[in-house]
C-alpha cells in the first residue's frame, strides 16, 4: 500500500497531493545531503585546508548545476509532456537521482564548501519552483 501511495501516473505539481509529496521529497533530500556531508567529513576524504583557486569558479560550480537539477527538472516535468512521461519510468528517475547525488559528491571532492553551495542552492531552487508552480496555479484559479 505504501508504494502505491507514492506511485503516480503523471506528475502535476498544481495538485495539492503532488505538491506535498514533492515538498516531502525536498525535505528528505536535505536530510540526505546532510548525512552524506557528515559521513564524508567524518571519514576525512576531503579537507577544508586547500582553498579553491577561484571563489567565483567554486560558486558557479555549485550554483549552476544546482539550479538545473533543483528548478529546471521540475519545470520541464510540469511543462513538457515528454519529460513528464520520462519521469514515470523508474530507470529515468534513478538516473536523475544518481546525477543529482553524484554531482553533490563530486563537488565535495573539489571542495566541501562548493558542495554546501550546491546543496543550499538546490534546495532553495527546488522549493522556489514548487511554490511558484503550485502557488501560481492557485492564484490563476482564484482570478479565473
Amino acid at each position: 500500500m505504501t508504494l502505491q501511495m507514492f506511485s503516480v501516473d503523471s506528475v502535476d505539481l498544481t495538485e495539492t497531493r503532488m505538491f506535498i509529496l514533492a515538498s516531502v521529497q525536498a525535505v528528505l533530500t536535505a536530510i540526505l545531503f546532510g548525512l552524506i556531508f557528515f559521513l564524508m567529513a567524518a571519514t576525512r576524504i576531503a579537507t577544508l585546508d586547500p582553498a579553491p583557486e577561484s571563489a567565483i569558479l567554486s560558486i558557479l560550480l555549485g550554483a549552476v548545476p544546482a539550479v538545473v537539477f533543483g528548478a529546471g527538472f521540475p519545470y520541464l516535468v510540469q511543462r513538457r509532456e515528454y519529460f513528464n512521461r520520462l519521469n514515470d519510468s523508474f530507470p529515468a528517475r534513478l538516473v536523475g537521482t544518481l546525477l543529482m547525488l553524484g554531482t553533490y559528491v563530486g563537488l565535495f571532492f573539489y571542495h566541501p564548501a562548493t558542495s554546501l553551495i550546491y546543496a543550499v542552492v538546490y534546495l532553495l531552487s527546488r522549493v522556489t519552483i514548487l511554490v511558484g508552480i503550485y502557488g501560481g496555479s492557485r492564484i490563476k484559479a482564484i482570478l479565473a
